[in-house]
């Protein structure tokens, strides 16, 4: 059917309305005329139009190769001033972020931290939580952490509105020295000579004595994991990450190779393949069932199994290491540090820890960028971002100070002081260009991928326990117990080796020395942020990655406290980094092309950074006293949030 001037009509009384002047040529005197002109002439009018769209490509495709691609996306905008939150990339569906009325825990591993939540449903109390969380993610997350390791703990207790710390670093054998691995750097960070005497089952059980809730049984925080290594559990995408990272290394090793590879396979584990650790499940059990795990831990018979071990396979730990340690407790003055002139306190560990320089940028930058700052700033203020690795410049130099010592206890006093900050402050606003490296005060002797994990809760009664765990690189020293299922650590790498860098890139450093009996250096920072004035716990964070700790953390801070970002905003945001040797400044991929070239016109050496940058969990208390959590999604494991919300 067709229409014409109102009227309907049929396509044959349509074709006798027809009329045109060479009609008699066209034969279009009948409908069989128009018929067969359609046939004849409908090709050549679908070749006409594919000409055309042929030649508008190559004129297009003209100009495109006419200009290069970094100056189409420089054209986009004006001016910095231009760029807004949708140049930015987009919050990350890979993670969730999840909202509870007054408990939360997030760990690396959802499965772990449901078993924080049951905990403390039953009535536990933060640091219980924690406990049963971070066994948990040792168990499942063998890459990252474990009993084999150590690790470091910030508890806010909430009724005395004050901050303790709990060091469970590893420590250097009673052998080594600061020559021990200067011939051959490599022994200190894989097979047994990089084991250093493991902390976590002692600041485990401290914690548990002197700060659980009583409320929980020791074997009730422990048995849980027990019963999913015997169950087995679907290994995550970062575990098949990770296997493939150290393939060889797994594959040449027979401790290693004995687990990792699947015996259906014949291959490493891959995503979703079932996982069972009888062995780790037995040495778990028996610490559960213990009267006193740390004494069988470090002195009696799963510490003589350790030391034959370790010694026996030309390590330096022995039972003596074993029996000499002990976790620290510091009640009377851990680090807390006021942040921008606002009732906000800042509290964590002092070193090995690597929180006092975090809170060093946090306290720098927060005098430029006070509490109500635009957050505009954020996606067009090249100044910020050029601010910001000018005082992680500062602050990873005077890391170079840090370690055991004299000298060590006034570079923390120098970092934590207030007129410090501002005096760096003022500085950092002055300076509009890249400074002179020797502005930046490191203390440098000539020279000649991380496994880390974190658990944050928050329990009913307001206590907070913020907790970072590590065998330091991936799969620690690459040595696994037979007898006890445990993977070592590789913590003697934390260590500075004179003449040489360690795993992640730092110079040596004199103050972080092998040293008997000492422990290394950390970038570590697990830390509470909390309100002065009402108590109440405002933050609680931590994160895994090696030397990107600090900056990740400081850059999560500033954008919650400073900007008033979401925690799911804040922990997706591109990260930037700088941690002085070497002085690149590498930044995430997303950082818009204007703002990377303005950065280099301030004289900075910008490097894109491919393999991910720390990794944050955090929870944050929203003003209407709701706890809002989430993880970070550049962890390939199932995270979740847990909590409840009544």
């Amino acid at each position: 059917m067709a229409y014409k001037q109102g009227y309907c009509l049929s396509d044959r009384e349509m074709a006798t309305t027809i009329k045109l002047e060479d009609d008699n040529r066209l034969g279009l005197d009948s409908p069989t005329g128009i018929h067969d002109a359609r046939k004849k002439g409908l090709p050549w009018l679908i070749a006409a139009l594919i000409g055309a769209i042929f030649v508008l490509l190559l004129i297009l495709l003209f100009f495109v190769l006419r200009v290069p691609t970094d100056d189409l996306l420089k054209s986009r905008h004006k001016s910095l001033a231009d760029l807004s939150r949708s140049d930015w990339p987009a919050l990350s569906p890979k993670s969730l972020i999840a909202t509870f009325k007054k408990v939360a825990v997030v760990s690396d591993n959802g499965l772990c931290s449901e078993i924080g939540r049951s905990i403390l449903l039953r009535g536990g109390n933060a640091i219980d939580a924690a406990i049963a969380t971070s066994v948990c993610i040792g168990g499942l997350n063998s890459h990252s952490c474990g009993i084999g390791g150590g690790g470091l703990m910030t508890v806010y207790l909430a009724d005395q509105k004050k901050c303790l710390t709990i060091d469970a670093r590893e420590t250097a054998p009673l052998a080594t020295n600061n020559q021990t691995f200067v011939n051959n750097p490599k022994d200190a960070f894989t097979g047994y000579k990089s084991i250093a005497t493991p902390g976590e089952v002692h600041g485990f059980w401290t914690a548990f004595k002197r700060y659980g809730s009583g409320r929980i049984a020791w074997q009730d925080l422990i048995m849980p994991t027990v019963a999913h290594l015997r169950a087995g559990v679907p290994a995550t995408k970062l575990m098949e990450t990770n296997l493939n990272l150290v393939k060889s290394n797994i594959e040449n090793e027979p401790t290693m190779r004995a687990f990792f590879i699947n015996n259906v396979t014949g291959e490493l584990y891959k995503e979703g393949e079932i996982m069972k650790n009888p062995v780790l499940a037995d040495t778990l059990q028996r610490l559960a069932t213990s009267s006193d795990p740390a004494k069988l831990f470090y002195t009696g018979d799963v510490a003589q199994q350790i030391a034959a071990e370790i010694y026996g396979n030309d390590g330096f730990l022995t039972k003596q290491d074993l029996e000499q340690y002990r976790s620290i407790v510091d009640e009377a003055a851990p680090l807390t540090t006021g942040i921008g002139g606002e009732n906000i306190g800042l509290c964590g560990p002092k070193p090995p820890s690597g929180f006092v320089v975090t809170q060093f940028l946090v306290a720098v930058m927060s005098k430029l960028y006070p509490k109500g700052s635009n957050e505009s700033k954020l996606y067009n203020d090249d100044e910020f971002y050029h601010r910001f690795v000018e005082a992680q410049k500062y602050g990873y130099a005077l890391r170079t100070q840090l370690g055991h010592g004299p000298a060590s206890d006034k570079t923390v006093e120098k970092l934590l002081d207030p007129a410090f900050h501002t005096e760096i402050a003022d500085k950092i606003s002055k300076a509009d260009k890249v400074q002179p490296e020797s502005e930046y005060g490191a203390h440098l002797p000539p020279s000649g991928k991380h496994g880390t994990s974190h658990i944050g809760v928050v329990d009913a009664a307001g206590n907070a326990v913020s907790f970072t765990t590590s065998v330091n690189n991936v799969f620690g020293s690459h040595r696994r117990s037979p007898t006890l299922g445990i993977v070592w650590n590789d913590q003697m790498d934390d260590f500075s080796i004179p003449g040489a860098k360690n795993f992640y890139g730092f110079e040596p450093s004199e103050a972080n020395f092998v040293s008997p009996g000492v422990r290394p250096m950390s970038s570590m920072s697990p830390l509470v942020a909390f309100d002065t004035v009402t108590g109440k716990v405002r933050v609680v964070a931590g994160a895994a990655g090696g030397s990107k700790i600090i900056s990740t953390m400081s850059q999560f801070l500033l954008h919650v406290l400073s900007f008033n970002q979401t925690v799911k905003d804040a922990i997706d945001f591109p990260r930037i980094h700088n941690q002085f040797t070497p002085l690149d400044t590498n930044y995430e991929e997303g950082f818009p092309t204007d703002m990377i070239e303005a950065l280099k016109k301030r004289g900075h050496n910008m490097t894109v950074m491919g393999f991910p940058f720390a990794t944050i969990q955090a929870i944050v208390r929203q003003a209407d006293g709701s706890l809002e959590a989430s993880n970070d999604h550049r962890r390939p494991v199932y995270m979740n949030p847990a909590g409840y919300k009544r």
